[in-house]
């Protein structure tokens, strides 16, 4: 089942209990702050309302799905309880089998239910956080999709941006310079005209998941399994999500013409980031459904759970290994957002486990901040740090299993990028590959583990799952 609007979603999850209501939260502090504890725990979804100085039916949800495996597979129909390296499985094996579907133009929607127009635009009349205390304003968009069309082809792009309140009919837009977004935005430029475009601050999980495609809405589609409705926006005739919460409608004029302060902001790092003068959203109008929510999905240090790290990171890996020649591979995940990829295997031939790295490492694009690249044995769960720390300390030898590359592409995200290197834009850094596996030329010799096998242990269960339940529920008290 694939979920319509951000609201059908949230009823989902309530229904899983995964869900908690917060009432009366301050935006300067209490929202941003809970939000990361739930991050940290892998808590629930929340959603806030009754804000002072607001209508009490206009909600921030976060923590949609992003810290989140049970939430994640919710929004794309799969099962709640699935281990995370069989959800990678389901997830390659849906992107194998969906089709492409264009969306379809519906007459109204929802998002169009209430509209504010020229001199009634004001964007503060939604509650917006101050997501982390360093922000150098209210993020309206953190979970949002910003909506252009490519003046020459026509076709639709969009993409998540990150969107600050600059007063009440203009926020910024931070779009780096090598993103699909700034490159239509600078086909209008060099005409002489401004960039219609259409920010929508919430939407269904699956069509914001889009947001990271090539196709967009075609590709939501796919995820959805049916064509995702759209309204024509009003202002400017840009296709909009027609069951979305919120839109701004209007447009980018060129840095020449108008630019604002931008920044700082706490970035999916873990640090605050960039600083600057950047493009302007002149707000022409705004539409909204009734009661609306803002979808927040502000960047949250990655953390080593599984809560924080979602299978799309291992599907896209594995399937690189896999047109690379790479065989015997029976698993991929990644740790820390993705910062660290690693590839369990069954060693086929001796190098086997450092090609796989090699050829990981070569994944061009989202993967450009990946530092850390780790093989190890298909005896150890990819997914279960624990258990890739330990193979890392019995199983690589630091003088022969390692190897380092240097001065390989990053992003102007990375905080190791020194300030020479942000003045210059010269995006480099190193990456190191660790094969964790036992050593192929005397492995049948390497000592044995003394851990029960998987069949002993599935019995145990079976028999103490009460106990083990009482275990497993104390810890979570104890936390």
């Amino acid at each position: 089942m694939s979920y319509k609007s951000l609201g059908d979603f949230i009823a989902a999850t309530q229904g899983l209990g995964d869900l908690r209501l917060v009432h009366g939260a301050d935006l300067d502090l209490d929202v941003g702050c809970l939000t990361e504890f739930a991050y940290e725990k892998d808590g629930p979804m929340l959603l806030f309302d009754r804000f002072k100085g607001y209508p009490d039916d206009f909600k921030i949800v976060t923590n949609v799905y992003r810290n989140s495996i049970r939430r994640y597979a919710l929004a794309l129909g799969f099962p709640t309880d699935a281990h995370p390296i069989e959800l990678v499985k389901l997830l390659r094996e849906r992107r194998r089998i969906q089709t492409m579907i264009s969306p379809v133009e519906v007459a109204d929607g929802p998002v169009l239910e209430n509209k504010m127009k020229e001199s009634e635009v004001d964007v503060g009349k939604f509650p917006t956080p101050k997501w982390h205390a360093g922000d150098g304003g209210h993020y309206i968009g953190t979970g949002d999709v910003v909506i252009i069309r490519d003046p020459e082809t026509g076709w639709v792009n969009f993409g998540t941006y990150r969107a600050c309140v600059q007063g009440r009919n203009r926020v910024s837009l931070w779009i780096n310079k090598h993103k699909r977004g700034r490159i239509i935005a600078e086909k209008y430029w060099s005409r002489g005209s401004a960039c219609p475009v259409a920010v929508v601050v919430g939407c269904d999980p699956l069509t914001f998941m889009a947001t990271t495609s090539r196709m967009k809405y075609e590709y939501a589609g796919a995820l959805h399994g049916s064509a995702v409705e759209v309204v024509k926006g009003p202002w400017t005739s840009l296709p909009i999500p027609a069951h979305a919460e919120i839109v701004l409608e209007g447009e980018i004029p060129s840095p020449q013409e108008e630019m604002v302060a931008e920044g700082p902001f706490g970035e999916w790092p873990g640090y605050y980031s960039h600083t600057g003068q950047e493009c302007v959203v002149r707000v022409k109008q705004i539409g909204y459904r009734k009661s609306p929510t803002l979808f927040g999905d502000p960047p949250m240090r990655p953390l080593l759970s599984w809560g924080g790290d979602l299978p799309a990171a291992g599907a896209e890996v594995w399937d690189h290994l896999e047109r690379s020649g790479i065989t015997d591979v029976t698993g991929v995940w990644g740790h820390c957002r993705g910062l660290m990829m690693v590839i369990s295997l069954k060693p086929r031939y001796a190098g086997h486990a450092m090609q796989a790295l090699y050829a990981a490492n070569g994944l061009k694009g989202s993967r450009s901040m990946s530092s850390f690249f780790v093989a190890v044995d298909d005896d150890i769960d990819p997914a279960n740090f624990r258990d890739v720390l330990w193979a890392i300390c019995t199983r690589a030898d630091p003088g022969t299993s390692v190897e380092i590359l240097k001065s390989v592409w990053t992003e102007d995200l990375d905080p190791r990028l020194t300030p020479m290197q942000k003045e210059t834009g010269a995006y480099t850094a190193g990456r190191i590959l660790i094969d964790a596996c036992k050593p192929f030329h005397w492995r049948e010799a390497f000592p044995k583990t003394n851990i029960f096998s998987p069949e002993d242990r599935n019995i145990v269960k079976q028999r103490w799952s009460k106990l083990l339940e009482e275990m497993e529920s104390q810890k979570k008290t104890n936390a």
